[in-house]
């Protein structure tokens, strides 16, 4: 479970984007359903009306409720969405008290190279690292750019969670950075907004 929350961690854009799709099938299926229930309905009770007199006034009963399942869809998918974004901030709070790794060993610096993929292409990133000292600093070479960084640094198990705004040298915020930084790789998401690359880094 820890590695499905870091999952939803770094990559925050996905999920959303997966539980609306899911979300939009689900209704849609909710939606066709609840047609097909009323139809059969009525192909059953069309001969019983030519039956008899009394059977063309039974008594009336509850109308399908199909705005009732796409309640109950909705409903449940709200649920399974504060799920997995309430998740990670759970984690957060017990996971690196009750079972991380000691400081020294999750705490990495050096340089990371490699490219950042996303819709609209990919791009060069360096990332420089020094999270063994005090300040920890971490510096990300764009082809937009050198930036600064400021926000969440935090130790976890096999690695680092860094978590923040990108900065440019007058404080001004580029965009955002999450990534599990180890002893060899960098993996996460940076770009600005909903424009996100998959970052893939080296040591």
């Amino acid at each position: 479970m820890t590695e499905l929350a870091r999952y939803v961690q770094l990559h925050p854009y996905q999920v959303l984007y997966a539980l609306l799709a899911l979300c939009g099938l689900l209704v849609i299926n909710e939606v066709r359903h609840a047609l097909e229930k009323r139809t059969l309905r009525r192909a059953l009770l069309r001969p019983v009306a030519a039956v008899s007199a009394v059977a063309t006034s039974p008594a009336p009963g509850a109308p399908p409720k199909a705005g009732g399942g796409v309640g109950a869809v909705l409903g449940t998918l709200l649920v399974i969405g504060a799920a997995f974004y309430l998740w990670p901030l759970i984690q957060g709070q017990l996971g690196p008290s009750a079972g991380a790794a000691p400081v020294s060993q999750a705490l990495s610096s050096g340089t990371y190279r490699g490219l950042a993929s996303g819709a609209v292409g990919s791009a060069n990133i360096t990332l420089h690292l020094n999270l063994l000292s005090e300040p920890k600093t971490v510096q990300v070479e764009t082809p937009f750019g050198t930036y600064g960084f400021q926000g969440e640094i935090r130790p976890q198990t096999g690695g680092t969670f860094v978590s923040g705004q990108l900065v440019d040298g007058n404080g001004l915020a580029f965009g955002s950075l999450k990534a599990h930084v180890t002893s060899t790789q960098v993996t996460g998401t940076i770009g600005a907004g909903p424009v996100q690359g998959n970052l893939d880094l080296r040591r």
